[in-house]
């Protein structure tokens, strides 16, 4: 972090210092410094994917031992700002899946970010298990569910992950 407020302190009219100082905040769970530098970051720099992807999920805190701030359409609205600006990404693809799956009604639209993240990164295991996840929960769909599930634990094993299969095999027969 040093080294980043060093690069701001040089250049504070770039964005990147300061989005890689949010990243760095971020994985402290310091969340309002984190958010206060990611909207610096957009302040110099409005389409700057990564700085968006950054803010949305330290808003929502995706992934993270975090709770649930509320402010999931901010989420929404920043990842989506990130994937006009950047529409190969696959983080903010498979995030903006998971922020949808939380949404009444929209787990099919989140079906089709999860999707999307894997077009891009066929090999990106978190995507994988989020579409085995949100297809598991609809009817008919557990073979496409656990087919998801398996793909991703071969990218990266993981007994979680081993253990859903297992279950969701038990429920087909």
């Amino acid at each position: 972090m040093a080294e980043y407020r060093a690069a701001i302190a040089l250049a504070p009219d770039l964005a990147i210092p300061h989005n890689n100082l949010g990243n760095a905040l971020s994985q402290l769970s310091r969340w309002n410094e984190a958010i206060s530098e990611y909207q610096t970051a957009l302040r110099l720099d409005p389409e700057y994917a990564d700085a968006r992807h950054g803010l949305a999920l330290a808003e929502y805190g995706l992934g993270l031992e975090f709770a649930k701030s509320g402010r999931k359409f901010e989420a929404i609205a920043h990842l989506e700002a990130a994937l006009r600006a950047r529409p190969d990404y696959p983080e903010a693809q498979n995030n903006l899946g998971v922020v949808l799956s939380q949404e009444p009604g929209r787990l099919n639209e989140a079906i089709g970010h999860f999707e999307a993240a894997l077009r891009i990164d066929p090999n990106y295991a978190d995507a994988h298990v989020n579409l085995g996840v949100a297809l598991s929960q609809l009817p008919g769909r557990i073979p496409d569910a656990i087919a998801q599930l398996e793909a991703a634990d071969h990218l990266q094993p993981d007994p979680e992950v081993r253990r859903m299969v297992e279950k969701l095999k038990s429920e087909v027969h």
